[in-house]
């Protein structure tokens, strides 16, 4: 079996083997970022997580915390390949294994 990726600092609890942390920062696609993922704000860490982890067509998620309060939370779900990330401060990029 495969080992749990580390969750981002100041997250309690396992992320599922499928997922693979990459850089720090916010996720990139082939599409330059242009609408092929789903935004909702207000989502925790494990929120976004299970989103991606039981939606079929999802590829990947980010998660970044703007803040101290759950509201400034951005989840972003991804339908596409993820090639890369941007250095953003909050953001984690975690890839789903195909």
């Amino acid at each position: 079996a495969a080992a749990a990726a580390a969750p981002p600092p100041g997250v309690v609890g396992p992320v599922h083997p499928i997922f693979e942390r990459l850089k720090t920062g916010a996720c990139r696609a082939d599409d330059n970022n242009k609408g092929n993922y789903a935004e909702s704000w207000a989502k925790s860490f494990s929120a976004c997580h299970d989103i991606c982890l039981y939606e079929a067509a999802c590829t990947g998620f980010e998660h970044t915390k703007a803040g101290i309060l759950l509201k400034q939370s951005r989840c972003k779900v991804l339908y596409g390949p993820i090639l890369t990330t941007l250095p953003v401060a909050g953001a984690s990029c975690y890839k789903k294994a195909a």
